[in-house]
């Protein structure tokens, strides 16, 4: 009984969720399927309280992890055109479910080049990426996480074809203040384990205040 009620839920909610404009965008079931999920997080919590108004703890496990399946961690059935995204919507909603979720997505989807830069501590890292944001609002977490909108511009480009290991794309950002910027992504598949075959962040660069990147 319980199972049909939510899966009656479950396409009320994904049928809510068409009316989101993501169709000229890449990864757009992915986009979906993340607004669905937090419109079912609401619906559900609204109406399964339990006696004393409280979710039970078995009920927000599952929640938790239908909202950190859109971004969590690397896994190999992403493709690279999946990630930016994925990691925009989630810096957006950097404390949902629980605080800074945003950012620790981020943090395991950079590559070690990263990582290094802050020893491996991905405390250091939430509190570089804050400072950031709130001192520069044309910076990269300032207009992910504060910024007015964004969108991605490009299509992926694999470099050597299909089979390539490195990928970019081109997304464009307007600042909380009004001001564009353009960030060009690449990422790097994974050659060697862990997460054999995941996609990760190696590098987001800026443009000018103009949109024009610097030339090689």
């Amino acid at each position: 009984m319980m199972i049909s009620i939510l899966a009656t839920i479950l396409s009320l909610v994904y049928h809510h969720a068409n009316g989101f404009c993501f169709s000229s965008l890449p990864s757009y079931n992915l986009f979906q399927k993340w607004n669905a999920r937090q419109n079912l997080h609401n619906v559900v919590s609204t109406l399964f309280l339990h006696p004393n108004n409280v979710i039970m703890e078995s009920d927000e496990d599952l929640f938790r992890s239908i909202i950190q399946e859109a971004s969590g961690v690397p896994r190999a059935t992403l493709e690279p055109e999946d990630i930016p995204p994925l990691l925009m919507k989630a810096l957006q909603n950097n404390d949902y479910p629980e605080t800074d979720t945003g950012l620790k997505s981020a943090w395991e989807f950079s590559s070690d080049i990263t990582k290094n830069i802050f020893q491996w501590n991905i405390t250091e890292f939430i509190e570089s990426a804050k400072e950031t944001a709130e001192e520069f609002p044309t910076s990269f977490y300032g207009v992910a996480m504060t910024g007015r909108s964004w969108r991605v511009t490009t299509d992926i480009n694999r470099v050597g074809g299909p089979d390539g290991w490195i990928a970019t794309q081109i997304m464009e950002t307007v600042s909380s203040d009004g001001r564009l910027r353009r960030w060009q992504w690449e990422l790097r598949k994974n050659r060697r384990p862990p997460c054999l075959g995941c996609w990760k962040v190696e590098s987001i660069g800026s443009s000018d205040r103009k949109g024009n990147f610097e030339a090689d």
